[in-house]
């Protein structure tokens, strides 16, 4: 039941990243959701089920978007990794003020990585590009402030809920 939870929040997240927030924005500025869950999954989650979520999401956004093939992927299973060294086996503890630096540096280097890459590839390099990736990084922080508090509650919820059935 948990898993199928799981895919649910990730099939939602990937549907409102790819359709809904790719017609929405802010001055130009839309928010990463699914880098907002990768991030809070690998946090609160077992490392294997962060794993396995953040390849098959970053796959499948590679797949639908126009940019750089596996970009999504590699960044996301980077994500997952530096959290595994970081974060312990008790989730609890983790605090709202470290979370949001990970994601600040997580989100800076998916969309610095992201622009070197189509600037490389273009062969032009523009500072606007670079602007760009500091407000798609403050967009994203911004909406991570609304939303984190209620991811937390159902990645631990879940937590609780598998250590009952365990017993």
């Amino acid at each position: 039941m948990i898993i199928l939870i799981n895919i649910l929040v990730f099939i939602i997240t990937v549907y409102l990243q790819s359709a809904v927030f790719g017609r929405f924005d802010l001055f130009g500025f839309a928010p990463n959701i699914v880098l907002i869950l990768i991030v809070t999954f690998s946090l609160y989650r077992k490392i294997y089920e962060a794993y396995v979520f953040a390849f098959v999401t970053g796959f499948v956004l590679d797949i639908l978007s126009a940019g750089p093939f596996g970009i999504y992927t590699t960044v996301f299973m980077a994500i997952v990794f530096v959290s595994g060294l970081i974060v312990d086996e008790d989730h609890s503890k983790i605090s709202t003020t470290f979370a949001s630096i990970f994601l600040a540096i997580s989100a800076l280097v998916f969309y610095i990585t992201f622009w070197a890459i189509v600037s490389y590839q273009s062969k032009n390099f523009t500072l606007s590009g670079f602007v760009f990736s500091i407000g798609q990084t403050a967009i994203t922080l911004g909406v991570f402030f609304l939303v984190f508090p209620y991811l937390k509650k159902i990645f631990l919820w879940e937590e609780k809920v598998g250590d009952v059935r365990i017993r």
